[in-house]
């Protein structure tokens, strides 16, 4: 008799089990879908333009930034109730993150400096996207980079996506003592695919190749620090620093 009332109590919580991941799976395909839709009508370019100065890459881009951080927030918001902590808004274990980010500028230093720094001042070689740009522009592109990009991708794509999916995805990737969140590669290739429309490194492949570490890093740190803070000083400043290279090499060097 037990072994017939087991079976009829197992099945369904498989059921809810697997129904729970597949919703959450939908629900931030869902959310992702709704970003970019609201972000293709643009809505603040029309009723707040932008200087006309301005490149109009950088103004799609930018208004992008603003509806994934709005709906990112207010989702965020409502699912924690109010305890945007929960989600990563914190500066909670301040120590370790600020240990980790210390590391991660001297790597990133090192990778700017060879693949951005030493090629612009030995060849005068800019990106094309850059190359008739005001200063204006470039002042544009260096605030979107260190703070609107940075920000906006960090709360969607890990304090959103990541916290939300981790309450039912909590497999992991063992390798001995390392671990991998399974989710966090999900949440990984996502924000991959949303930062290769901007190229700062170079080739397609390159770019994609850095978004994937810069994601996956981001992830990680996320999940063994509970905050936020790390990962979007560390994408602020990888992405950001090229621009302030090149902007000081147009400014001292090129006019």
């Amino acid at each position: 008799m037990q072994k017939h009332h087991a079976l009829p109590d197992s099945k369904p919580n498989q059921l809810v089990s697997i129904g729970a991941k597949v919703g959450a799976l939908l629900a931030v395909f869902v959310c992702f879908a709704l970003i970019e839709w609201v972000a293709s009508l643009h809505l603040l370019s029309k009723t707040l333009p932008l200087p006309p100065s301005l490149a109009p890459g950088l103004t799609g881009l930018f208004e992008h930034h603003v509806w994934q951080f709005a709906i990112g927030m207010f989702a965020i918001t409502v699912l924690s109730r109010g305890h945007l902590w929960s989600y990563g808004i914190n500066s909670s274990t301040i120590r370790l993150s600020m240990a980790i980010l210390v590391r991660f500028y001297g790597v990133a230093l090192v990778i700017i400096v060879a693949l951005v720094g030493i090629p612009l001042f030995e060849t005068g070689n800019l990106p094309v996207y850059l190359k008739h740009l005001s200063r204006a522009d470039m002042v544009g592109w260096i605030v979107f980079q260190w703070m609107v990009a940075a920000v906006a991708d960090e709360i969607l794509f890990h304090g959103l996506f990541q916290t939300l999916l981790a309450k039912y995805w909590p497999e992991k990737i063992v390798f001995r003592s390392f671990e991998i969140p399974i989710v966090v590669l999900f949440t990984t290739a996502a924000f991959a695919a949303g930062r290769t429309n901007v190229p700062v490194y170079g080739g397609d492949v390159l770019e994609y190749a850095f978004a994937l570490a810069i994601g996956l890093y981001g992830g990680l740190v996320y999940y063994r620090t509970r905050s936020l803070l790390t990962p979007m000083l560390s994408q602020a400043f990888f992405y950001g620093l090229p621009f302030v290279v090149r902007f000081a090499y147009l400014t001292l060097v090129a006019r």
